[in-house]
């Protein structure tokens, strides 16, 4: 049978295989049944026999629910002609909603090849299944190590590169640590995002796994070579232990580039992302780290494939810059050349990090609503542009004892973790017990340094959204970590100075609300009048 290169066939046998099974068998139905195809012909055992030694042979469970599905199949095969494996692999990848490197992307980040990489690992090397015969192909003085924790990818990973002396596929987890005994001049990598390794393996840094692979395979590098890694924008911001990952990087490495990628890179989710290139040699304060923004090209919306990467905006920061930022955060980078932030920067008021002035918080998940209730549920639809809804809350029936620590208090903050615009509200104590829902998240000023009132002030101020939109983790839909939050810097003049511009904030919007009200009945009142024909 001749190698089919459109995708068709590719997809006619996915949608074949929907029918009775799910996304994590296609891969398993096509190796067996590739494997029954080439068998010798034992004229004395049927095909579905010699399916199922195949599939014990293999270790594994026949995915066919019966010999009529898998003869269909089989027959299918025949007549359409050998599998694609590298189209079939990225369309499974797909069927299970799985993060699958765009071409364009792949394009960008092997640019680096236009050096001498003798040594090239490309990490979990099913999530570039769409443009690795190319690559491989392309550089065929690079000797690559190919890696994926999946028995299936492995195998199908083999066929695809059948034929190559410069390629090994080897079975093992780029999250453990001694994963490998070899260092490479360079390792692509698009790790797991976000996921947790229950392990607690101590060598790391973090437990995230897209964290332990930026610093285990910083670890697999020779001296000189080059990590490129696909990372979710969390990395740039984030407090505690990702900021001692950071520091352990720049200290140890030197950053090359720290690009911003565009919305809707990966299907399926909306997670921000960043391309980082780290090499394997003594950062110095006198070079330059490239700062990178990217577009989609021409791409109309998001839902369309991204087909093109280009820079937006470009600049650069040296090593002291970036430390004395204390994030690598692209925004930031360039908000320092935004007018906003520029006079917040040289402003001579005393700043300080919003978690050291106060306690941050998730709401509560609730279930169920009771309109006789006795506790009162903020949700993010409760909140107006200056105050809250109280008459609107959601009402539940619950022992208070159960949500002690969520019970909200006089001069709370309030503002959305996710959804689509930043609103604050500061809390009033109402006659019931009040808690916030998941969706919201508590700031509780300490009243001695910080103002409610005052602290709205500054979030609803130009620099302010610009600070907090810096520590969200989507872009068409927010998704705010309340643990980022606390990595905000906000100005801390004396208590006695937020109090009056507090107080002159709270006249003035009373003048302003009751000029609105007058306005308005005025002008309802006009247009009565008018429209008596």
């Amino acid at each position: 049978m001749n190698q089919v290169k459109s995708s068709d066939n590719t997809w006619m046998y996915i949608n074949s295989l929907k029918i009775f099974m799910d996304p994590d068998s296609y891969l398993t139905a096509a190796l067996l049944t590739d494997e029954v195809i080439h068998s010798s012909k034992d004229k004395s055992s049927s095909l579905y026999t010699t399916l199922l030694q195949c599939a014990d042979k293999a270790g594994v469970a026949n995915p066919f629910p019966n010999q009529d599905a898998f003869h269909n199949f089989y027959r299918l095969v025949s007549e359409g002609g050998e599998f694609n494996w590298g189209q079939l692999l990225q369309l499974t990848l797909e069927c299970k909603k799985m993060p699958v490197l765009p071409k364009a992307l792949v394009t960008l980040i092997t640019e680096e090849f236009g050096r001498k990489r003798g040594t090239v690992m490309i990490a979990e090397a099913e999530k570039f299944a769409a443009s690795l015969s190319q690559i491989i192909e392309q550089h065929p003085d690079s000797k690559f190590l190919l890696t994926t924790q999946n028995q299936d990818y492995q195998k199908v990973l083999e066929k695809m590169c059948d034929g190559y002396a410069n390629v090994t596929v080897t079975l093992t987890n780029i999250y453990r640590y001694e994963f490998i005994n070899k260092r490479f001049d360079l390792i692509l990598s698009n790790p797991i995002f976000g996921g947790r390794d229950l392990v607690g393996d101590s060598h790391f840094i973090c437990r995230e796994t897209d964290f332990v692979a930026l610093e285990n395979l910083s670890l697999h590098l020779n001296t000189g070579g080059l990590l490129e890694i696909v990372l979710p924008a969390r990395i740039s911001f984030a407090a505690g232990k990702a900021g001692d990952l950071r520091q352990f990087i720049q200290s140890n490495y030197s950053i090359r580039e720290l690009s911003e990628l565009p919305e809707g890179t990966f299907n399926y989710t909306d997670i921000k992302t960043y391309l980082l290139k780290v090499e394997n040699t003594r950062p110095s304060e006198d070079e330059d780290i490239d700062v990178k923004r990217y577009s989609a090209g021409n791409r109309k919306n998001r839902r369309e494939q991204l087909t093109s990467l280009e820079v937006e905006d470009d600049t650069f920061v040296m090593l002291p810059e970036l430390e004395e930022q204390d994030s690598w955060s692209v925004d930031r980078i360039f908000a320092k050349q935004d007018e906003d932030f520029v006079a917040f920067q040289n402003s001579s008021t005393r700043k300080e990090l919003l978690k050291n002035v106060a306690e941050i918080f998730r709401g509560k998940a609730v279930k169920g609503k009771d309109p006789d209730g006795n506790v009162g549920v903020v949700n993010i639809s409760n909140i107006e542009c200056f105050d809250i809804d109280y008459d609107s809350l959601d009402k539940i029936s619950l022992d208070e004892r159960k949500v002690a620590t969520y019970i909200l208090e006089e001069g709370d903050i309030i503002l959305p973790a996710r959804g689509t615009a930043i609103r604050t509200a500061v809390f009033h104590k109402q006659p019931y017990t009040c808690i916030a829902s998941s969706n919201l998240i508590v700031i509780r000023p300490n009243s001695e340094l910080l103002n409610s009132t005052y602290l709205k002030i500054f979030m609803d101020s130009p620099i302010g959204k610009k600070l907090v939109t810096g520590t969200q983790q989507g872009l068409s839909t927010m998704n705010i970590r309340y643990k980022d939050l606390g990595a905000i810097e906000i100005p801390l003049p004396p208590i006695e100075k937020q109090q009056s511009i507090a107080k002159t904030y709270l006249e003035e919007l009373s003048i302003y609300q009751e000029t609105v009200r007058n306005a308005e009945k005025r002008w309802n009142e006009a247009l009565k009048e008018l429209q008596q024909f």
